[in-house]
């Protein structure tokens, strides 16, 4: 049993891993949007601006293979994308010998990222004998990824097919249930936001669901997914995008103020000030984790609240038959971009308005019915994010060796509130939050990572400590890095 549960603890954060490093090739996607869409007819009409933006949707397997090796890889060293480069080539031209009709897509891309990720771990410091030692070291990376590839490509000329057609089965289902499938993915979309794995969702519909053909100088190309065919004129693409936009926009930015408007008169004034603030990110990026995470725990009755009028806003705006898109996420500056590519696009306006108006009513009416502990309300005992203070012997414990050594910037404070180096086992960031990996997360000082500019601190098990920030938990990330290593 113990096996077991260890077996799907790692499995856990495995999942977790590859969810976070998702983002980095995601975050490609707004520069190609943004050149396609300035360089079409209707815009600036310039051709080779539209063809370099097509270009990185184009190659977007390859680009999730280099950003997930990087992300799996222990210190992000640029010999595992190397590696993840000539895995990829290999896997692609060996498939397109055996079988030119099996394309694996950005799932491809994913395999031979995770595979240069964990091969880097585990042989970066390999030696080998002396007449080879030459290619000892991350030089065998390659080598060894390459060698991994072309077996993977044997064995996916055998199995892929059949995988390939559970997935457009279960793509077509989604895409043709219509108002079912996408009330599902909205709902599950927002639930699986506190373990990190909605990207692998995401990935699923956003780049695998669907196809579209594109013929451009009497070549056809076959695209996949949801952002993909809608950027590349698709006119059935986006419903699986536009839902989002009211929730974004309008939903969460009026649920911050409906939280600012209930929180206690000692505290409405701080609260509003880094309320607001985050309103203005979502309204703006569609970055929504910092306002989801600061009632999520506190009033989880609301976040499953939240998580079904996204699956409703989704339903919505395919009855109106509005057709947006976005490369990052849900914010004004997708809106803008897609307008002119999507359909419909200025019903989002009296949507967003009803939209808002529901959850500022709605949050303010559950919150003072039920008496639920959303920022400013709660009492500072009773926070599930911030846990018994420890000891001073087990913050002495930990934390002086690095007292001595650290300075006073910003990657050393948040070093010191995490219990110090020898606490810390690992950290990464991923778009609003760090992840951190604990020897033991009692030491860990939620009120100071607070006073540093955190918006929350969630203590799981095993060790395993997640700080909400917003967009700057990557920086803050590569400053902790510099003092940890």
């Amino acid at each position: 049993m113990q096996l077991l549960k260890n077996l799907m603890a790692s499995f856990g954060r495995g999942l977790v891993k590859l969810g976070k490093s998702l983002m980095l090739p995601i975050a490609v996607l707004p520069i190609a949007g943004l050149l396609l869409r300035l360089g079409q007819p209707d815009l600036l009409d310039i051709g080779f601006m539209a063809a370099a933006g097509q270009a990185v949707f184009t190659h977007i397997a390859l680009i999730f293979a280099l950003g997930v090796a990087i992300g799996f890889a222990d210190d992000n060293h640029g010999a595992a994308p190397l590696a993840a480069y000539v895995g990829y080539v290999i896997l692609t031209s060996s498939l397109k010998s055996l079988d030119p009709s099996i394309d694996m897509g950005v799932f491809g891309g994913i395999i031979v990222g995770v595979t240069a990720g964990l091969l880097y771990n585990k042989y970066k410091s390999i030696k080998l004998p002396s007449y080879l030692a030459f290619f000892g070291g991350r030089r065998f990376l390659p080598i060894a990824t390459g060698g991994a590839c072309l077996l993977i490509a044997g064995i996916s000329y055998f199995i892929w097919p059949p995988i390939a057609r559970v997935i457009s089965t279960f793509g077509d289902w989604t895409i043709t249930s219509g108002n079912i499938g996408l009330f599902f993915y909205g709902l599950a979309n927002r639930l699986l936001i506190p373990v990190g794995m909605h990207h692998i969702l995401n990935n699923l519909v956003w780049f695998q669901f669907g196809d579209f053909e594109v013929i451009k100088e009497g070549v056809t190309t076959i695209v996949h997914g949801d952002l993909t065919r809608f950027f590349a004129g698709d006119p059935m693409a986006g419903p699986f995008m536009a839902g989002f936009f009211p929730i974004m926009m309008f939903g969460l930015p009026a649920a911050a103020l409906a939280m600012i408007s209930t929180a206690k008169e000692t505290r409405k004034k701080a609260i509003g000030g880094l309320l607001l603030s985050m309103a203005f990110t979502s309204f703006l990026t569609g970055i929504t984790e910092p306002i989801e995470f600061s009632f999520m725990f506190l009033a989880f009755p609301l976040y499953v609240l939240h998580s079904i009028l996204t699956g409703l806003s989704l339903v919505v705006m395919n009855v109106l038959d509005v057709k947006l898109g976005f490369t990052f996420s849900a914010g004004l500056f997708d809106y803008l971009l897609s307008y002119g590519l999507g359909k419909n696009g200025l019903y989002l306006i009296p949507v967003g308005i009803v939209y808002a108006l529901m959850y500022y009513f709605l949050f303010k009416w559950a919150i003072v019915k039920f008496n639920l502990q959303t920022p400013g309300r709660e009492e500072e005992s009773k926070q599930e994010e911030v846990e018994e203070a420890p000891s001073a012997q087990e913050k002495s414990e930990v934390q002086a060796p690095v007292q001595e050594t650290l300075d006073n910037s910003r990657g050393a404070q948040y070093l010191r509130a995490l219990g110090g180096k020898e606490n810390v086992k690992t950290i990464d960031a991923c778009a609003t939050r760090l992840r951190v990996e604990v020897v033991n997360a009692d030491v860990v000082d939620a009120s100071v990572l607070k006073t540093l500019g955190a918006r929350g601190v969630v203590k799981s098990a095993g060790g395993a400590v997640q700080v909400i920030i917003g967009p700057e938990a990557e920086l803050i990330s590569d400053e902790v890095k510099k003092y940890l290593h």
